[in-house]
Formats: structure tokens, C-alpha cells, sequence
């Protein structure tokens, strides 16, 4: 009897987990369900209800070449080209950080950021710091009307991948891109801006150095490496605060990695009245926010 759909991803989510490309069988058959959805142009769901069904030569094929992709630990985003973030749907491929979950938490932090502030039935000037794919920028222009959004990023790379996913989610005439390191896009602009939102590299090198093949030999080391302590370019952002934020109200929203708050959060609180932190779904406090004036 020839193998079913339902076999060969089986024996697959076997092969990602010997490869150590998947942490257990559940992680692995989901991976295999999306990379045989690619190779045979369907959603998930048809992925599972059509698995008692004979596999096609062609699709079989194409899927295999996709596995053994995965099977190099390559990203499973890279491989199909995309990746979910904030109920949107970002272009993502080599030369660009794939979003996280976590980095959930700064959006939502600085949405509510944006809601509060006084200028937010006019205009609230935001500013995305090392934008990447855009999907932080994009985030906050589809869920906030008042929001002016400028995204910068020092890799025209990514940016390009940002103006791609600006693009096409319709958000062309909301989110200017600006190319160059930290704040210093912002000079251009005829005045300085009321909300950062930023998830700028925060790992310390000898971290980086051990990370999974999957972040290390894949994706971007600039979106990873923070420097010795992993705060070199938020040190970097403190300085340039005083240029480019506004004097009267404003807030300042910072991603950053395990254990790492109480150090950021003393690096802004001099531009602020209060500072404190949002953690993400696992308890861990992944968002200072250093606000002022509201």
C-alpha cells in the first residue's frame, strides 16, 4: 500500500526531532503540516483532512525539498516565506529577524502608550527603531488612526522587507521608512517624535555565540548582538533621546531580554517620570517603559 499524507509527516516530525530542528513529535507534525501546506498550495486545514489521502509525485517531491531545508535548520519562516505577528501576516527571509511572540508585548505596551497619550485624538508621532520587517511599525499603524509612524532601521535590507510589508497591508501613506542607525533618521523630520517603540539587539555576545543554529547561522547577527552585556545600542539610544523626543509628553518603550529591566530601566529613567516594566505570558519582564508627562 502506498504511504498516506498522514505517514510521511509523521516519519517527518521523526526526522525533525533526530535532526534537533524540533523540541518533540507535536512541534515537528506541525512544522510538517505547514511545509507540506506550501508544497501543495493548501491551508493547514486541508493539510489534515486530506490525510488519509495518497500523496501527489509532484507535491511529494517539492515537500521533500522543503524538509530537508528544515532539516538543516534553516527557519521554518524562511522556508515558507512568511511569518504571523500581531494577527498580520510580515514577509520574512534571509537578511531580516523573524518576529517573536514576545515582541508582542512592546506592541501591545505601546499601543496602550499611544491610546493614553494627550495627543491622541490629533496626531501621535512614533517612532520604530531598528524596524527590521516592519512588523512593529506596521502593528501599531493598523490598530492606532492617530498614529504618524516612522520606521528606521540601519540595514537597507530590511528595510526593503519593511516597504514590501508596508505595502502590502495597505499602510504606504501611514508609516515612513528611514534608513541609518538608531535616532539618527530623525533628524530629517520637522520635529521630534512622542512614542519609541524599539526592539533593538539586546544579547550579550557570548550568548549570541551559543544560540541555536536556526538564530545563529541564520539569521542576521546585527538583530541579535547587543554588545558585551547585550546593551551597547540601547546605550546608545539614551543618548540620542534628548535630540529627537519631544519635550512635553512622551513615552519611551523598550524590548529586552531576561533579567536585563532593572539595568534599562536606570539607562531612561532620566528622561521620565515613572518607569516600569510588562511582562510577556511567561512572567518574564520583557518591556520597560519610561514615560513622562501623561
Amino acid at each position: 500500500m502506498p504511504p498516506r499524507i498522514r505517514g510521511r509527516l509523521h516519519e517527518a516530525a521523526r526526522q525533525l526531532i533526530e535532526a534537533g530542528a524540533s523540541d518533540d513529535l507535536d512541534e515537528g507534525r506541525l512544522e510538517a503540516e505547514l511545509m507540506y501546506g506550501e508544497a501543495a498550495g493548501w491551508d493547514r486545514a486541508k493539510v489534515l483532512a486530506e490525510g488519509a489521502e495518497v500523496p501527489e509525485h509532484a507535491t511529494l517531491a517539492a515537500f521533500q525539498r522543503l524538509l530537508e531545508r528544515r532539516l538543516a535548520h534553516e527557519p521554518l519562516a524562511y522556508i515558507l516565506g512568511r511569518r504571523e505577528f500581531y494577527g498580520l501576516t510580515f514577509e520574512v527571509g534571509p537578511g531580516v529577524l523573524i518576529p517573536r511572540p514576545e515582541t508582542e508585548t512592546l506592541v501591545e505596551a505601546a499601543l496602550d502608550a499611544i491610546r493614553e497619550h494627550p495627543g491622541a485624538r490629533r496626531v501621535v508621532r512614533v517612532a520604530d527603531v531598528g524596524t527590521g520587517c516592519g512588523s512593529i511599525a506596521c502593528a501599531i499603524a493598523k490598530h492606532t488612526p492617530s498614529a504618524e509612524v516612522f520606521a528606521t532601521d540601519s540595514s537597507t535590507e530590511a528595510l526593503a522587507f519593511a516597504g514590501r510589508n508596508r505595502d502590502r497591508l495597505g499602510l504606504r501613506d501611514r508609516i515612513v521608512l528611514l534608513a541609518g542607525p538608531l535616532l539618527e533618521p530623525l533628524e530629517s523630520l520637522p520635529a521630534p517624535v512622542d512614542v519609541i517603540a524599539t526592539n533593538l539587539p539586546y544579547i550579550p555576545t557570548a550568548e549570541w555565540a551559543e544560540l541555536p543554529p536556526e538564530l545563529h547561522d541564520a539569521e542576521p547577527r546585527l538583530a541579535f548582538d547587543g554588545g558585551a552585556d547585550g546593551l551597547d545600542l540601547l546605550r546608545g539610544l539614551a543618548e540620542q533621546l534628548p535630540d529627537r523626543l519631544a519635550d512635553g509628553p512622551a513615552a519611551v518603550l523598550i524590548e529586552v531580554g531576561a533579567g536585563q529591566a532593572d539595568a534599562v530601566g536606570a539607562l531612561f529613567e532620566p528622561f521620565a517620570d515613572r518607569v516600569r516594566t510588562h511582562s510577556d505570558l511567561l512572567g518574564i519582564e520583557r518591556v520597560v517603559e519610561a514615560r513622562r508627562g501623561f
